[in-house]
């Protein structure tokens, strides 16, 4: 026993002893080509942490730091046991000079500092013999303050590689706008007689400051398989990590023309259409109609084209939408749109003319200012045509005055009354006797037969508004006005959209699917908060929005726009 303790107690101070005396630093190569990563290997006698080792301290070497690789071994020789823990750090040479790693510190140890030749080499022949390589291409290095331009990057992958995991970082430009368009698209190129694969990404770079600027090239970073087994005392072993950065493009980026004039619109096409709902010359009063205007640009990003809105005498109203924009490739081309929507209603009849609707823009490609126009417009409002006039209801009444009249005659002939002559009124009594009998039984059969019709189409009329109320209480059921109260109570803008769509589905006969084609079927007050509404949520100026008013003015239309049915009716013979 004693002597195992021993054992034991010598081992611990030898492992005590074996704390970190030692760290060695090496290259896989040296001197490296430029663009072309090495690996830079750190090896320390002892079972470190893979945080012991700082690699910021790489900061000041000049290189692009990439991925870095971590592994421990630990062997038992004759009772002896040695510990080592090893870094692999990818470094990337970007120019072409001599280069210093410092001395680099690991648990109060200190390595020996590394000089690094980088030499010059032919980009094309280095790609050709690399493993894994990335080439940047750009359709423009001339362009104009916030000019959309597009880069194209490809990452090379040779056949043979094994690709573990990896990551393309997006390139770097100091103020400007970067960002992905689409998706990766995966291909195939063949160099120099091998067939790579290519995964190839585009960005849209929209600079927002003008001067000469380097575009830095995006960065892969991985770990491709070395087709060696993993060792049991090793963490790692089967990869060895890759980085690989491809060219930096240089632009340069022209200001303002001091000559333009308007909203700055740099692009190559700008196209501005219309298109109107219904499309005709000739509309009524108190008819929505729908405008619909489409802006179209090439390499401009979506959110610099503008808000197309337009221009109406003051005898019309106008609801404007929320509009949409979006940007994709086409044809090697960045194409953005944006469609504006708003609705038109014309309060007085007569011919207007649409003052013509323009946006100015400058042509990079002529550089020189251009302007897309929509020609005035000639519309001919006429009146509505669901006014009726009440003529025909006096033409429909005066039957039942004469008749009240002639029935009032015959009972004052009855009855003698009104005359002076009462030769002439037995006279007449005697020879109207028989048909005014025979009218009065005519009269009464004709009442007895509309009382009875009319007792029984009542009924009818009564089952058919019941049947209808019941429809509609059916249909309400997806609306709660409970909910629609709240929700402005709250000023919660997006659940009173959805809550008075729903009720318009089931108050209006037409379909209702925005909340600008519910405005003119509403009355001044509800139209004004919606309005509202829709300005806040969708206008480029801040716009305050009170849920409780559009609430009131919820209750005065539904109380103003109540229908009178045949059960609210009062009795015929009350």
């Amino acid at each position: 026993m004693f002597i195992r303790f021993s054992a034991i107690i010598l081992l611990l101070i030898s492992s005590v002893a074996q704390a970190t005396t030692e760290v060695t630093v090496s290259l896989d190569r040296n001197p490296v080509l430029v663009n072309e990563s090495f690996v830079l290997e750190i090896v320390a006698n002892d079972s470190l942490d893979a945080n012991a080792f700082d690699l910021t301290q790489l900061s000041q070497s000049g290189f692009v730091v990439g991925r870095t690789a971590t592994s421990s071994q630990t062997r038992i020789i004759n009772g002896s046991i040695s510990k080592t823990t090893r870094w692999n750090v990818v470094l990337l040479a970007r120019k072409i000079g001599t280069f210093n790693i410092p001395a680099l510190r690991i648990d109060s140890v200190y390595s020996k500092p590394l000089t690094v030749s980088v030499v010059k080499s032919n980009y094309s022949t280095a790609q050709s013999t690399q493993t894994i390589f990335v080439k940047n291409s750009i359709e423009q290095a001339d362009l104009y303050l916030q000019q959309t331009v597009k880069l194209v990057t490809r990452l090379y992958f040779a056949p043979n590689v094994d690709l573990q995991s990896g990551t393309l970082s997006d390139p770097m430009l100091d103020g400007a706008s970067i960002k992905q368009n689409g998706k990766d698209k995966d291909a195939s190129e063949i160099i120099m007689g091998v067939r790579y694969r290519v995964i190839e990404r585009i960005y849209m770079v929209t600079p927002q400051s003008s001067g000469t600027f380097t575009i830095k090239s995006p960065a892969f970073n991985g770990e491709i398989g070395t087709g060696q087994r993993r060792s049991n005392f090793s963490n790692f072993g089967g990869t060895k990590p890759v980085t690989s950065v491809g060219n930096d493009i240089e632009i340069k980026v022209s200001s303002i023309p001091k000559k333009y004039s308007g909203s700055w619109l740099p692009s190559d096409l700008v196209m501005l259409n219309e298109e109107w709902q219904p499309n005709q010359d000739t509309y009524e009063v108190g008819e929505p109609i729908t405008r619909t205007f489409t802006l179209l640009a090439l390499n401009v990003n979506e959110e610099q084209l503008p808000e197309i809105v337009g221009k109406y005498p003051d005898s019309f109203k106008t609801y404007p939408d929320q509009s949409e924009s979006h940007s994709e490739v086409r044809q090697n081309a960045i194409v953005s749109q944006r469609v504006s929507t708003e609705a038109i209603v014309a309060t007085k009849a007569g011919k207007f003319t649409l003052p013509a609707v323009s946006i100015n823009w400058f042509n990079t490609k002529t550089k020189r200012q251009d302007v897309a126009t929509i020609p005035a417009k000639n519309i001919t409002i006429v009146p509505s045509s669901n006014q009726q006039s009440s003529a025909p209801m006096t033409n429909l009444q005066t039957p039942i005055f004469e008749s009240s009249n002639v029935s009032n005659e015959t009972c004052e002939a009855a009855t003698g009354q009104d005359n002076t002559d009462g030769t002439t009124q037995s006279t007449s009594n005697t020879l109207l006797s028989p048909l005014m009998w025979i009218g009065w039984v005519l009269w009464v059969l004709t009442c007895v037969a509309w009382f009875i019709t009319n007792k029984r189409s009542g009924k009818s009329t009564n089952q058919i508004t019941k049947q209808n109320k019941s429809n509609k209480n059916y249909d309400l059921a997806a609306f709660n006005q409970s909910i629609l109260k709240q929700a402005c109570m709250n000023s919660e803008a997006h659940l009173v959209r959805d809550e008075l769509l729903k009720w318009a589905k089931v108050e209006f006969t037409q379909p209702v699917l925005t909340l600008t084609a519910l405005i003119p079927l509403v009355n001044p007050e509800l139209q004004q908060q919606i309005s509202i509404l829709n300005s806040s949520q969708y206008s480029q100026q801040s716009t305050s929005w009170s849920g409780k008013e559009l609430w009131n003015a919820f209750k005065l239309f539904n109380s103003n726009s109540k229908t009178v049915t045949p059960d609210d009716l009062p009795p015929l013979n009350g």
